[in-house]
């Protein structure tokens, strides 16, 4: 996995942003034929500061969460590990290292304003491109990722939740959602 900028030492939340990135330009843009509307026009890492009735069909993955600073990565302790099965290691003591939640989130859009469509079909169109990111995102595998500060990463992102909803007007409507994700890394 490489960054934009090789010279740069890399930390594991680019890594993984960008690994997702990529994952997502395959599921969202590339395989889905160019006449289909929820054809993706923008998978970027970062805010969306495009025009949506350009840019009508979007994804920005971030780290964190800009509208909660609350959603925040967070140190596992034994309870945490034993919740998600990993047992009888020596967490934060003397060469046990340190498990992370590394969080994040994608924004995304379907502006279905300019194509003018019936209710009901822009309700399909949102709910076809719904469910290809929650498959697209459950199927990331981001297991070999390892940073320059030897903190690596586990399997796969989990997707902590999302939410989805309709605004806009008559054939002018528009979906919006964010997937909240965290990925489970240990440093040494």
């Amino acid at each position: 996995m490489t960054l934009p900028h090789d010279n740069i030492p890399a930390m594991i939340v680019p890594l993984i942003l960008y690994r997702i990135k990529e994952h997502l330009d395959t599921a969202m843009v590339h395989e889905v034929p160019d006449a289909n509307p929820t054809r993706a026009l923008l998978v970027k890492v970062g805010r969306f500061q495009d025009n949506p009735l350009d840019m009508n069909v979007s994804l920005s993955i971030s780290g964190g969460d800009y509208e909660d600073p609350s959603y925040l990565d967070g140190r596992i302790d034994h309870e945490d590990l034993d919740e998600i099965g990993i047992r009888n290691l020596p967490v934060g003591e003397i060469g046990g290292g340190l498990y992370w939640w590394r969080r994040g989130t994608i924004d995304f859009k379907t502006f279905f304003v300019r194509q003018r469509l019936e209710e009901d079909t822009a309700l399909q169109y949102a709910y076809d491109f719904y469910g290809r990111l929650l498959k697209a995102v459950e199927e990331i595998h981001v297991g070999d990722l390892k940073d320059d500060y030897g903190e690596k990463a586990y399997g796969y992102p989990f997707i902590e939740g999302a939410t989805f909803f309709e605004s806009g007007g008559n054939k002018q409507y528009i979906w919006r959602g964010k997937l909240k994700w965290r990925v489970l890394t240990w440093r040494p």
